[in-house]
């Protein structure tokens, strides 16, 4: 009980708003464009992500990292604006010249757009598994779906983008 309490003042007292935006803006806007398709949209979200855990901070818990615990409320806001019904007769956007540039450098947008088409479901794992880097226990706690739901996804989304991506980066002929 002691621990729980002590992570939560850790974060009302170590952790304030600007230290979350700094921390964890880039990777939630980086999630919430590549889940609502849309920048503008994303940037929306994101204020709300970081409002609506600004206000709740006092019922964290400290069961998962603030990291993760961010990127519930940006997710569960993100489905929020999906089922707006302005979301559904909105024309979307082309995400990919929206997209903000990963950290890493990435240049080729090919591997992002074929994660683009796969659905929800899939993308959503693997969003979550590689941009965010979340392991599968953290994805399962985050999603409330069993940890072998989680693996089975990122097999079978990881299985479907090899099979779109070939010859992209492995050329099977030559063997490298």
């Amino acid at each position: 009980m002691q621990e729980r309490e002590e992570s939560t003042l850790q974060l009302r007292e170590g952790e304030g708003l600007e230290a979350w935006l700094d921390q964890y803006g880039d990777q939630l806007l980086r999630l919430c464009t590549l889940y609502l398709k849309d920048v503008h949209l994303a940037e929306d979200a994101v204020q709300d992500t970081f409002l609506k855990a600004w206000r709740s901070r006092e019922q964290f818990r400290g069961e998962s990292s603030a990291k993760t615990w961010l990127t519930r409320i940006a997710i569960n806001v993100c489905k929020g604006y999906l089922r707006s019904p302005w979301k559904r007769r909105r024309e979307p956007a082309d995400i990919m010249d929206q997209l903000p540039a990963p950290a890493a450098g990435l240049r080729d947008d090919t591997l992002p757009k074929a994660i683009m088409r796969l659905s929800r479901p899939y993308r959503e794992v693997i969003l979550l598994h590689y941009y965010q880097q979340l392991k599968a226990r953290e994805i399962a706690q985050l999603l409330h779906i069993p940890l072998s739901t989680v693996t089975v996804r990122l097999s079978r989304a990881r299985q479907q983008l090899r099979d779109e991506l070939k010859g992209w980066y492995y050329d099977e002929e030559a063997g490298f």
